[in-house]
């Protein structure tokens, strides 16, 4: 009998564990995405699966813009303008981990797709910050363009696009030198930018000319210019190359463009005030979009382009989102 109930124990102790690892993995499976607001010094923590705010990260720095998440989902490095640093934090504990001084004016963040390097436009020191996240050290400072906000990494990690603002150029830098190899010129206001997942063109909001750019990754020529937007600032490509989500800073608005045939496919999705950034799941189902004067983020379906669903009160001002899974 003794034995019977050790083994009994033994096998309730099992199913614990068991148990306890599968709640582990179900929560880091979890479809979370992070969202900084500017005005509150504050990350909010997006549970995607229900849409609600399941935490609330507090930061010593104000300002807070552009994020950006590891590949492996561990940590999210986001821009403090009012500090000109970049705020590390472990998803893991929700909580800051480190601190790393970068330019003035710190707007947005990319890392590169092994997750080695972090790159930071700095827009009032026209400059790019290149942070070593195994160390949080920065490795270099890149001068580039006039005022660079937009930054984009291309897939094979080689090269990473800076929209400058002022200069209505691309600057293309080298990853292997931490230098600027290559200015591409394109129309007023760049700002946005996403890249295509064969690799082989450039998607850029240009939004002082309210147009949207599609640039050669070769030689960075515009293939294609598609007018008609208000103010866009932000562009996402869904994650089979067919469509691009362009938000219309100044119509509370979001577009949708057909990339094979480079034109506006559906003109305005009604989202919040005041749309400041769009980023599309790894599913390419849901486009999510922060509302800055609307403090909400709306959420749209990709297959019917329709708000499904609006998440009020997210935080002030939100600026940026980052989306892992």
């Amino acid at each position: 009998k003794k034995t019977m109930r050790a083994r009994n124990s033994i096998t309730m102790s099992f199913l614990r564990v068991l148990a306890f690892m599968a709640t582990a993995l179900a929560v880091s499976a979890q479809p979370y995405g992070y969202v900084s607001n500017m005005m509150q010094n504050t990350v909010s923590v997006v549970n995607r699966a229900n849409n609600t705010i399941s935490a609330s990260i507090p930061l010593s720095g104000a300002g807070l813009s552009g994020m950006a998440i590891t590949p492996n989902g561990s940590y999210l490095y986001v821009a403090e303008q009012s500090k000109n640093s970049v705020a590390v934090i472990s998803t893991a504990s929700n909580s800051v981990v480190a601190t790393v001084p970068v330019g003035t004016g710190p707007v947005h963040v990319a890392i590169t797709p092994n997750g080695a390097t972090a790159y930071v436009t700095n827009e009032s020191a026209n400059t790019v910050s290149a942070i070593n996240t195994a160390t949080n050290a920065v490795l270099a400072t890149i001068p580039v363009g006039s005022k660079p906000v937009g930054v984009a990494v291309t897939l094979d990690g080689s090269q990473v696009l800076v929209s400058n603002l002022l200069s209505a150029t691309i600057s293309v830098i080298s990853t292997s030198s931490n230098s600027v190899i290559a200015t591409w010129t394109t129309l007023s206001g760049p700002n946005g930018i996403a890249m295509s997942p064969n690799g082989s063109v450039a998607y850029v909001a240009d939004q002082y000319a309210n147009s949207v750019t599609f640039h050669s990754l070769a030689n960075g020529a515009i293939l294609n210019t598609i007018t008609g937007f208000a103010a866009p600032n932000s562009v996402a490509v869904t994650p089979n190359g067919s469509y691009l989500y362009v938000t219309n800073g100044n119509s509370s608005s979001v577009a949708v463009v057909n990339t094979s045939t480079a034109q506006i496919a559906v003109p305005k999705i009604g989202v919040g005030l005041l749309p400041t950034s769009v980023a599309v799941s790894a599913d390419g189902s849901t486009a999510y979009v922060t509302n800055g004067y609307g403090y909400s983020l709306s959420e749209i379906n990709t297959a019917t382009n329709a708000v499904t669903s609006t998440l009020l009160h997210v935080g002030i001002y939100p600026f940026a989102m980052a989306l892992y899974h």
